[in-house]
């Protein structure tokens, strides 16, 4: 005997069904086991119901077995007498108590489906077809290797790398060895333990610059702050202008068209 539930959702184009199979001969064979509890050999009965999930097109896919153990009663504490009352049932002596219970194995569902959200049981590539923004969200909160790893997805990523790129090549950013004025809009921060390293902040045109300096001289009172050291000068920055030499460029990136850089100055 098949019971099924089917969940319809109005706005949401997916059938989720649910299998439930009841306990059939036909379906299902039960089998004994034998396990342990304490002193008595015990006697059970046990059948593996597999659970189903149907995806929108009809498809079923296995989800996970159940693995189902029925305590029936105690036989004997002599093994050669359970042995000899069930000669041909398997003892599982890792098999104990003497409480019926339902132990649940998963199974992975296949990985080019939607498994939840309002697309849950279609197929990915069909949804990549008329809601892409959907996919990359999903790829982005999930772990969604069939979307990381589709072609179609790589060259979405591909292109934003080579808009990134060609917004970063039109900004006005520095490399090593140039000598600019830069815009401080900051006193120090996040200093190292001994003051050899201290890091502000500044601009240069439309580009943000965090800058590495090399120490910094703590200054204290009610409102203590950090002077970083610029040219070899401990000195407030916040509200100067202050030519610089870059060392080193750290890093560069693009945050949705706004450029930053890190830097590393004398």
């Amino acid at each position: 005997m098949l019971k099924f539930w089917v969940y319809f959702s109005r706005f949401d184009f997916r059938i989720d069904i649910l299998f439930r199979f009841a306990v059939h001969k036909n379906i299902y064979t039960m089998k004994q086991i034998i396990g342990f509890a304490t002193q008595f050999y015990t006697l059970w009965n046990y059948e593996a119901v597999p659970q189903y999930r149907t995806d929108s097109y009809g498809n079923h896919h296995q989800t996970g077995v159940d693995h189902k153990y029925y305590y029936c009663k105690n036989i004997s504490t002599n093994l050669d007498k359970v042995k000899s009352l069930y000669p041909n049932v398997e003892i599982d002596s890792e098999l104990r108590g003497t409480k019926s219970f339902t132990r649940n194995e998963k199974l992975d569902l296949p990985n080019n489906y939607f498994w939840g959200g309002k697309y849950a049981g279609m197929f990915i590539d069909e949804v990549m077809e008329f809601d892409f923004k959907y996919c990359l969200w999903s790829a982005k909160n999930y772990d969604m290797p069939y979307i990381t790893n589709h072609p179609k997805y790589i060259a979405h990523c591909e292109q934003i790398e080579k808009q990134n790129q060609l917004e970063i090549a039109q900004a006005k950013t520095v490399k090593v060895g140039d000598i600019v004025e830069l815009e401080f809009y900051r006193n120090g921060f996040n200093a190292n333990g001994n003051y050899t390293e201290c890091w502000t902040e500044a601009i240069l045109g439309d580009t943000t610059l965090k800058v590495l300096c090399k120490g910094a001289k703590p200054v204290g009172g009610m409102y203590p702050y950090l002077m970083p050291i610029v040219n070899g000068i401990a000195q407030k920055t916040k509200g100067k202008k202050i030519e610089v030499k870059v060392l080193e460029v750290l890093n560069t990136f693009n945050y949705g068209g706004q450029i930053e850089q890190q830097i590393k100055i004398a």
